[in-house]
């Protein structure tokens, strides 16, 4: 899945996490708001899942659901 977003970092994407769980797979992304996610995954992030569907064998109904929230001022925690 990884080859297929490109080696640039979207626009908007202020940080990204990912590591072996016990479950599988966890990738965190932080984004500069939720509209800058949306343009990424209506322009990259569909079109890199069905390439890795294609030629990789990636089985998207394995992936966990995407959970999304927004937070700013008091709410960060720190």
């Amino acid at each position: 899945m990884e080859r297929h977003l490109g080696p640039d970092r979207p626009p908007g994407l202020l940080a990204h996490v990912a590591g072996p769980t016990e479950d599988g797979w966890r990738i965190i992304n932080i984004w500069q708001d939720e509209a800058a996610f949306r343009r990424f995954q209506s322009e990259r992030l569909v079109r890199a899942a069905g390439l890795a569907a294609q030629e990789d064998g990636f089985d998207p109904t394995k992936a966990a659901h995407f959970r999304s929230m927004s937070v700013d001022g008091a709410e960060m925690p720190f």
